[in-house]
């Protein structure tokens, strides 16, 4: 999957996978099934922020909330200007919307909503 990324992209990539693979957080295999649907896209970069995986496209797109334990808070800091309406986006404070995901099963659940909403973000970009 990596071979079509720049090498610098799969260095990062690698620096990502490994923080899943040594991450204490206890819902990152939720994180790794939605890094997986976001990572689909061959115009987004993923790198470690904020003390978690970070993907970007033209900037920060969106960030994991490493300190959520209950569920993955997948936020984004300009979600409010994303255009098209986004049900499982949640507000957040000023700009920023937020998507929760509880399980791989809700990843699977929202999968089709979350590909709207950042091809909505990447389009509008």
């Amino acid at each position: 999957m990596w071979t079509t990324l720049p090498c610098m992209a799969r260095e990062i990539a690698e620096n990502v996978a490994t923080w899943l693979d040594e991450t204490s957080n206890p819902k990152a295999d939720v994180i790794r099934a939605v890094r997986d649907l976001i990572m689909v896209d061959p115009d987004v970069t993923e790198t470690i922020k904020y003390r978690a995986p970070c993907f970007e496209h033209d900037g920060i797109m969106c960030y994991f909330n490493w300190s959520a334990k209950k569920q993955a808070s997948l936020i984004f800091p300009a979600g409010r200007t994303i255009p098209g309406d986004h049900p499982h986006l949640e507000d957040g404070s000023n700009l920023q919307r937020m998507m929760r995901f509880e399980s791989v099963d809700d990843v699977a659940e929202k999968a089709d909503a979350l590909r709207d909403v950042i091809d909505a973000y990447i389009a509008s970009r």
